[in-house]
């Protein structure tokens, strides 16, 4: 019967899926395997009514209109770092005070992926989404529903809820960035972020094509045929379950055995084929999990131990110029490729031609590099070599390599400046800003688009965005219908956003869109821009003297002026209305620097203001707090200088009532 055979061939595809993606342990060759799946698939598009919801046909996707936010059943928290081995043990002492000496450790690697929650209902995979804040997610069933290493059908009819981290393998992200380079398209930063872009997807399909796995922890069990007490019998049982979990993890006696595990991986990890960035430390014994609890945003009962960013050194074969929105000129090093903490790199950060005078860089020189907050490449020192001293010393460019133009010193500015406003690349920076997601959030037109755009002649100005019909991107090599009119109707949105992103898009010198946001609050309309002198500018709070006089010439400018104008024209609507807000933090300036664990520093900003504070880019003495996470900046260092308060984020989560 063609039951039969659909059932059996069902059975066997998802056997060797399983023991291939989730054990590596491939059963039969591909050419089977693709000999099987097409029998099965011809058959299911014979008999419709036959397909089964966990088919291996039913991985590959489709579209999707926008992801939903979604409540989550059960909170995902943060986790506390640590970031040396002293650290490491002052945390296992508040646990051995509670419970006695030795207590056990579970030791598993810290993937550097997406964070994911699955639901099951009777062993079926229903639901699945983001981390999001740990509170509220986006929901992303159908695309999780194409990752292999996701079972669509566990081995008991549990009910579960299981925690996972999303990641791509290292091999999979160069294969995928070759192609995105072969088809002029900009390659990915990093695998997080790749797995981040492909995870997504509107089109699953195209998540069914990037290669992403999972690994599984923490099981929340609701109905199942075991309650494990300890964390590790709760890992097994989640393999048994037809989970994929990472072999790397360890239960060990105490923090001493914990702490070999962390110095064992701080070099082996390099030879995995996925990136990790440290070790997550937890209590064994359930029990003992939940007598110690949770702190507002992360159990008390684990920590994560970081490993050191990674320094590496290599060889400075260039530097090249890089021209802004607003024309500053960037000095960016081109290096001899090479892998740093679990990418190729290729290119890292000179900041500004003060900094290469500072570290007297000299094109040929072995230099160290490292990544700032495990993202940014950037060179901190040049290695002690004989050579350095015979290696001509390097000259700032005097002309723009853009136009021609020569470069410029503006008053108080560290960067130098083309002030060629018809430079292509200003041009074509102001082009890539426009769209960004900061500015106006344009996510159909990438840098290839724009590329194409000012190349045929289509786009010179943001202005000519909007002038653009579908007939045009049709013109352009590779763009087909769909996509043509996917780029016209996102322009067209983009003409609905808040005057805030209007006005970070202008690329006006030293607004971004916390200044914008700020700016926007005082002055709600074009009309009280236009009108606004430098001193009622530089009032308000977080702008200056300088940003106040960079605002009042752009909008004094006729020929800005004119461009408004012909935005307006073309449908743009620039009303402002103030969002619903408390008192509560009124006549309060705050700043966020670093990295926090349990929102992103735009879900902070929100909170200030629905709460009636401000917010600012930079520290000055009219700053009331600094909120200080990870790997906070300059930005910390000046307020201490100030005698800013500094808050960490417990004491602002206190502060706004979430904690």
């Amino acid at each position: 019967m063609v039951q039969d055979r659909i059932n059996y061939l069902r059975e066997e595809l998802n056997k060797y899926s399983y023991n291939y993606y989730v054990l590596d342990n491939p059963l039969i060759s591909d050419f089977e395997y693709d000999k099987l799946y097409k029998e099965l698939e011809e058959l299911e598009k014979q008999n419709p009514e036959l397909v089964a919801f966990d088919s291996p046909t039913q991985r590959v996707g489709g579209i999707s209109s926008g992801f939903e936010e979604v409540r989550h059943k059960y909170r995902l928290y943060s986790l506390d770092n640590t970031y040396n081995y002293e650290e490491l043990r002052k945390w296992y002492e508040k646990i051995t005070n509670e419970f006695g000496n030795n207590v056990e450790l579970v030791c598993e690697l810290k993937i550097d992926g997406l964070a994911i929650a699955l639901a099951y209902k009777n062993g079926k995979f229903v639901h699945g989404a983001t981390r999001g804040n740990g509170i509220i997610g986006e929901e992303i069933t159908q695309n999780l529903r194409t990752i292999k290493s996701i079972p669509l059908k566990l081995f008991e009819d549990a009910d579960v809820e299981v925690r996972g981290e999303i990641y791509m393998p290292k091999t999979s992200f160069e294969k995928l960035n070759e192609e995105n380079i072969e088809r002029g398209e900009k390659p990915f930063a990093n695998p997080r972020n790749a797995a981040a872009g492909s995870l997504r997807q509107l089109d699953s399909s195209i998540t069914a094509k990037r290669d992403l796995s999972m690994f599984t922890y923490t099981p929340i069990i609701e109905k199942a045929s075991k309650q494990p007490k300890t964390h590790w019998d709760g890992i097994q049982y989640v393999k048994e379950l037809g989970f994929k979990i990472n072999p790397n993890i360890r239960l060990v006696k105490n923090i001493e055995g914990a702490i070999d595990f962390c110095k064992e991986w701080e070099t082996k990890r390099f030879s995995l084929d996925y990136a990790t960035d440290g070790v997550v430390i937890k209590v064994n014994n359930l029990a003992y999990q939940n007598e110690l609890g949770y702190t507002s945003r992360a159990p008390k009962w684990a920590t994560a131990f970081k490993f050191p960013p990674e320094e590496i050194s290599t060889t400075l074969k260039d530097i090249e110029i890089g021209i802004g929105k607003t024309g500053a000129v960037t000095p960016v090093a081109v290096l001899e490729p090479v892998n740093l903490a679990g990418s190729v790199v290729s290119r890292a950060s000179l900041h500004n031609f003060d900094e290469i005078r500072r570290l007297d860089v000299r094109i040929g020189d072995r230099v160290l590099i490292k990544k700032a907050a495990e993202i940014i490449p950037k060179v901190i020192k040049v290695c002690d070599s004989e050579e350095h001293d015979s290696l001509p010393l390097y000259q700032p460019p005097s002309t723009c390599p853009s136009c021609g133009e020569q470069i410029k010193e503006i008053d108080g500015e560290v960067n130098l400046y083309c002030l060629n406003t018809k430079c292509p690349a200003i041009l074509r920076a102001k082009l890539e800003y426009w769209v960004s997601k900061e500015a106006m959030d344009i996510d159909s037109i990438g840098p290839s688009v724009i590329e194409k755009l000012y190349n045929s002649g289509l786009v010179k100005a943001p202005i000519d965005f909007y002038k653009l019909t579908v007939d045009d991107f049709l013109k352009l090599d590779l763009v087909k219908e769909k996509s043509a009119n996917n780029m016209y109707n996102a322009i067209q949105e983009s003409k609905k956003k808040p005057l805030s992103k209007f006005i970070t898009a202008l690329s006006i010198r030293n607004v971004g869109k916390e200044t914008a946001e700020l700016l926007v609050n005082e002055l709600p309309s074009l009309e009280d821009f236009k009108g606004a002198s430098i001193e009622k500018l530089a009032e308000i709070d977080g702008i200056g003297d300088k940003i106040a006089r960079n605002i009042y010439e752009f909008f004094h400018n006729k020929h800005n002026l004119q461009t408004i104008e012909e935005f307006k024209s073309l449908g743009f609507d620039f009303s402002f209305t103030p969002a619903t807000k408390t008192d509560e933090l009124a006549g309060k300036t705050f700043v966020l620097t670093g990295t926090l664990q349990s929102m992103t520093r735009d879900e902070a900003s929100d909170i200030i203001k629905s709460k009636g504070g401000k917010t600012s880019s930079s520290v000055s003495k009219k700053t009331s707090f600094v909120i200080a996470g990870e790997s906070a900046g300059s930005k910390l260092d000046k307020a201490l200088n100030l005698g800013v308060i500094i808050l960490n984020e417990d004491e602002f989560l206190s502060m706004v009532g979430l904690k």
